[in-house]
């Protein structure tokens, strides 16, 4: 019986420990960088201490240790700061339109909300190409950058659609273009619908069919 319940339940392997070239030399290094983070420098205290106290590591460990060099590395750094430079000077405002589309969302939401409130932050290379590269945040960008295709004087019509924003005596109707906007990340229109004024996103329009037909 106890041979079965062995075979069952199998003890788990010992971890391998090793020893660590330098260890003591190498975390206090480490830790002497003023630029370290909060979460990292408890990390490596706890496997410095463990290094005091054993005087080895886990394999894992001694790997966690070589990635905590490598990103505090100088050219780690510098590779850092001269990507946080870019990305204030040309890469914000489209993490910003990106940032604005999944705020509402469940994905990337953390970081959306930091990019948005916080002017300082600075996502980093890979956190920002993964945001915005994706053909979802691609569409939404292309949007919020595209010129309005329907320009001051042009008729159009709204949508519909049974969306809470538009009224339901607008619902398909005609309508003049006034005035374009730009102060989201959906294009606006001011349009005058029988005899009313009203600013709708421009993805609640749509050409008329007239205006197909001069489009082809």
């Amino acid at each position: 019986m106890s041979s079965y319940w062995h075979q069952m339940y199998r003890r788990p392997a010992a971890t391998e420990r090793v020893e660590v070239l330098n260890g003591e030399v190498r975390f206090e290094t480490l830790l002497a960088k003023k630029d370290l983070k909060e979460g990292d420098r408890k990390f490596a205290e706890s496997m410095s201490t463990q290094l005091k106290e054993r005087g080895d590591l886990s394999t894992k460990q001694v790997q966690c240790l070589e990635r905590l060099e490598q990103r505090y590395s100088p050219e780690s750094v510098l590779k850092r700061e001269r990507w946080a430079q870019s990305y204030k000077a040309e890469y914000r405002p489209t993490a910003i339109l990106a940032a604005t589309y999944y705020a509402t969302t469940q994905y990337f939401r953390d970081l959306s909300l930091s990019i948005l409130t916080n002017e300082d932050f600075v996502p980093t290379r890979r956190q920002y190409d993964a945001m915005t590269q994706n053909k979802y945040a691609q569409k939404a960008i292309k949007v919020a950058t595209t010129d309005s295709e329907f320009p001051v004087g042009s008729l159009c019509k709204v949508r519909n659609r049974r969306d809470t924003n538009i009224l339901h005596h607008h619902r398909d109707q005609l309508a003049l273009v006034l005035k374009t906007h730009r102060d989201g990340l959906y294009g606006s229109s001011t349009v005058l619908v029988n005899g009313e004024t009203f600013k709708y996103e421009d993805r609640y329009l749509k050409p008329t069919s007239s205006a197909r037909r001069k489009k082809k």
